[in-house]
């Protein structure tokens, strides 16, 4: 099973979050989603393995794309249950079954977030669910700038993107996975048309481009290098919650 390799697991009482892309076999996402769906759900639940949402990509850089995200308490949680859930038996009879001679999941790519210092969980949200587009951001940060990626997130590009119509979800830091350093955004969208709208106008937002300036001039380029960014179509049956959880009940 995927293990969290070289990672510090010595994170305090932060949440842990576990995002799985997998790439799908060409013509069977449909397939993918009976399996998540209508088969594993309550082998999952069974073996304390808590989902938080379940998405297959309208567009990015890695297609056809199902992503999903696990929340834990800590490393020992998570090592405990994926163990016990891959040596049931079931797992086995459910995969043969809905793989039906082929591998659905032609690759994964697995990484571990914590809740950013620039996010705060917010307490109406943690129990409402939320619909409509959406769209996971991986940025790349400049190396050795946390505190000051930190303050830009809080007080330039969060109030510019809600500015722009987005609801975010959740900001984490990336704790290990194939780039490092970066962070993770999650955000919603009313609709397709309010993600073209209101990115496009983010992407030229005076306030944020005057942050940016400002950053060249000081450092010689910005906080912000390189993302990849996935539009995504949350699955009707497991709609995430409007605000990741930041810190274990």
């Amino acid at each position: 099973m995927p293990t969290t390799g070289n990672v510090n697991h010595s994170q305090g009482r932060a949440m842990i979050f576990e995002m799985r892309q997998y790439l799908i076999e060409r013509g069977r996402m449909n397939d993918n989603h009976d399996r998540m769906e209508n088969h594993t759900p309550a082998l999952l639940s069974k073996h304390g393995i808590r989902v938080i949402g379940r998405w297959s990509a309208l567009a990015g850089p890695r297609m056809p794309l199902f992503c999903y995200i696990m929340e834990w308490k800590d490393f020992a949680e998570r090592e405990a249950s994926w163990a016990s859930f891959y040596a049931d038996p079931e797992w086995a009879r459910i995969r043969a079954q809905t793989n039906a001679g082929s591998e659905l999941v032609e690759g994964q790519e697995l990484v571990f977030l914590r809740p950013s210092p620039a996010f705060e969980q917010v307490e109406a949200d943690l129990d409402r669910r939320i619909g409509g587009v959406h769209q996971i951001i991986t940025q790349k940060i400049l190396v050795g700038q946390n505190n000051a990626v930190t303050d830009f997130l809080s007080t330039t590009y969060l109030p510019r993107l809600r500015a722009a119509g987005a609801h975010v979800i959740g900001v984490c830091d990336m704790i290990s996975g194939p780039t490092m350093p970066n962070i993770v955004m999650l955000v919603a969208w009313p609709d397709e048309q309010a993600w073209w709208k209101g990115w496009r106008g983010f992407q030229n937002d005076a306030e944020l481009l005057e942050g940016f300036r400002k950053q060249r001039a000081e450092l010689g380029t910005t906080l912000f290098g390189t993302s990849d960014t996935f539009v995504l179509e949350p699955a009707s049956y497991a709609l995430p919650f409007a605000s990741l959880r930041t810190r274990p009940n």
